[in-house]
């Protein structure tokens, strides 16, 4: 049995559901940081904030590995009045911005959705 992220699933998914109240971008790269898929509401480099949440990743798999954990599947950054919320899944890295005031939690439902197991 197979799985695969259907990235285009995801993004529609998350503009449909998020896209007129809270959601600022969404980013979906590979593991090095390299974009595959964005959508910005408003103006950001996407290029920086998805190698730096790369570089993010690799440094917690490090620590982690070195004091015997497993690595982590997805990290919340709450600033303010927004959370930044990275999810890694099946060899992407899904980044998005939005509200506080949004359930973030339904964001880890709809990327679940949109994996296709064969």
């Amino acid at each position: 049995m197979t799985a695969t992220l259907e990235v285009d699933l995801v993004l529609d998914s998350l503009i449909k559901e998020f896209g007129e109240s809270g959601l600022y971008f969404i980013l979906i790269c590979t593991e090095n940081g390299a974009i595959i898929k964005s959508y910005i509401n408003q103006e950001f480099n996407k290029t920086s904030i998805g190698l730096n949440m790369s570089q993010l990743y690799e440094l917690a798999e490090e620590i982690t590995s070195e004091i015997g954990v497993h690595n982590p599947d997805f990290n919340v950054i709450h600033s303010d009045n927004f959370y930044i919320l990275s999810i890694k899944i099946l060899g992407k890295i899904i980044i998005t911005l939005v509200e506080d005031q949004l359930d973030f939690s339904r964001i880890f439902d709809i990327i679940n959705s949109c994996i296709d197991t064969n």
